[in-house]
């Protein structure tokens, strides 16, 4: 099968890559499995009630070994028949996404005329990326490197598509996920020279962990477990009493858009200026930001973040808890506005809370993140993070409002 030459691909968290070097051999030595968060596991052993929720998270799930529990579980992808096959603008191109045994598998065929002179080409889902709760696609090992497989799974329409950035009725497996892209969707994944070839260490970790805010943890878990009585945390980093910026700064390593880091990947810790690993400029208040993946450029222009010197992330979220709960996150807004100053409450009724968030931080489509289907392109919806007033977004919803009540 002819595949495309090699293009510009996009990583995972949207930043644009360029494949930079061909591998031929799949890799089948040392990284058959992820490793499960050691990191998270000694931190249980004393903050059990955080890490049961934490491990619910998006954070925490980002990243995972491909399986079961990863893949299908939650109204996740489909394998079943019927439901398991993209189609694209190309007739003869297809996709089939498949489960053997307790492995799962993409194929890419290229049909003929005559059948038997079908073209195809299988890669095995190896690591997931995403939670699920909007999105996944897959990564499979070669020769030590990641690459993305070319069918990702989006949740709201339930069905499997071009992942972003590729082009439709075009067969592509070498986009390669350099480590840029792996710092912002796991713990730890360490790049080494292996006969003159860099390929990742076998000792990765997978999802965001405790250690990418709090720091390493070892000096910690040893002291603590040889002082069991002392009860203010020794060696460990609170980022809740770091200075706002340096909180930001720990967000912004992945929440600031898309950028090349001036040292390697991995190498910033929490409570270090972002702007030491950083170009200048990531992270500050921009009105062009994406909504994808640039919330803490959003929020810096937000009135409420001006006129809030405390204000962080944290103000509304619990980085420790799965969020999902609009009414909940709204609350949040209280200790600094009275529901009475809004000017449409009379309107929405006794339950307004219900639509504080949707309508002061709306869904805006992305401008970075586009699927190529068959048919169209289009680009999912993500939260701004620019908090404001939204007229026509507060129209729309008095509109809906008032037409569930006729």
């Amino acid at each position: 099968m002819a595949l495309p030459k090699k293009v510009v691909g996009a990583c995972l968290a949207c930043l644009w890559l360029t494949f930079f070097w061909v591998i031929d051999d799949r890799e089948s030595q040392g990284h058959s499995g992820a490793v499960y968060s050691r990191g998270v596991e000694s931190c249980r052993v004393c903050h059990q009630a955080i890490f049961d929720t934490f491990i619910q998270t998006a954070h925490f799930k980002t990243s995972a070994r491909a399986g079961d529990s990863s893949i299908t579980a939650e109204g996740k992808g489909k394998f079943s028949d019927g439901r398991n096959v993209l189609r694209t603008r190309t007739a003869e191109v297809y996709f089939k996404m498949e489960r053997r045994g307790a492995d799962y598998y993409q194929t890419a065929i290229e049909a003929a005329v005559d059948a038997s002179k079908n073209r195809s080409r299988t890669e095995r889902f190896d690591i997931v990326i995403g939670s699920g709760r909007k999105g996944q696609s897959y990564l499979y090992w070669k020769t030590g490197l990641l690459f993305q497989l070319p069918v990702s799974y989006l949740v709201g329409i339930e069905e499997w598509i071009n992942s972003p950035g590729y082009v439709d009725g075009q067969i592509n497996f070498e986009r390669v996920i350099q480590p840029r892209c792996l710092e912002c969707h796991s713990a730890s994944f360490k790049l080494e020279m292996a006969g003159g070839r860099p390929q990742y260490s076998s000792d990765y970790e997978l999802g965001v962990t405790c250690a990418k805010c709090h720091g390493e943890g070892e000096q910690h878990v040893a002291y603590q477990s040889a002082h069991p009585t002392e009860k203010e945390g020794k060696h460990i980093l609170n980022p809740a009493r770091f200075p706002r910026d340096r909180q930001l700064d720990n967000c912004a390593l992945c929440h600031s858009g898309a950028w090349d880091p001036k040292k390697p990947p991995f190498s910033y810790q929490p409570g270090q200026r972002l702007d030491e690993y950083a170009p200048s400029g990531a992270g500050e208040a921009d009105p062009a930001a994406d909504v994808h993946g640039n919330q803490i450029a959003l929020l810096r222009q937000s009135k409420c973040f001006r006129a809030s010197p405390a204000m962080s992330c944290s103000t509304c979220h619990d980085v420790h808890q799965r969020e999902r709960d609009l009414v909940q996150l709204a609350q949040k807004c209280l200790s600094c506005h009275q529901t009475g100053q809004c000017k449409v409450a009379a309107k929405l009724g006794p339950r307004m809370m219900n639509y504080c968030v949707d309508c002061h931080m709306p869904n805006r489509k992305s401008n970075l993140i586009r699927i190529n289907a068959p048919v169209k392109q289009f680009a999912p919806e993500y939260r701004s993070h620019a908090i404001g007033v939204y007229r026509q977004v507060a129209e729309a919803t008095l509109q809906t409002i008032q037409g569930k009540r006729d």
